[in-house]
């Protein structure tokens, strides 16, 4: 969440022209309504062509309010990983702080 905030907070390095560039790529468009944006970039470990670990993080944009998450998920014996799942878990999650 601090990589997220420190390219798309307020004090950025980036210029305007990159995080806004860098935000047409993250943009959730299935999952967005007028008042609510969400951006996120999934990611996954592998170990040995296993994955064992992955990820979703961003942030959300509604009104003047923006909240950043990451939800990861590590190896579990006997139960699959999948950043599918991470992003799955993360809207869920954003959409009920949200509203």
């Amino acid at each position: 969440m601090e990589v997220m905030e420190h390219i798309f907070g307020d004090d950025t390095d980036y210029s305007q022209e990159t995080v806004e560039q860098l935000k047409q790529v993250m943009l959730l468009s299935e999952l967005n309504d007028e008042d609510t944006l969400i951006y996120g970039k999934t990611g996954m470990g592998k170990d040995y062509g296993i994955t064992v670990d992955s990820w979703f993080t961003g942030f959300c944009e509604s009104g003047d309010k923006k909240v950043y998450f990451c939800v990861y998920l590590g190896k579990t014996d006997g139960q699959s990983v999948s950043s599918t799942k991470a992003k799955e878990i993360a809207i869920n999650i954003v959409h009920d702080y949200m509203n």
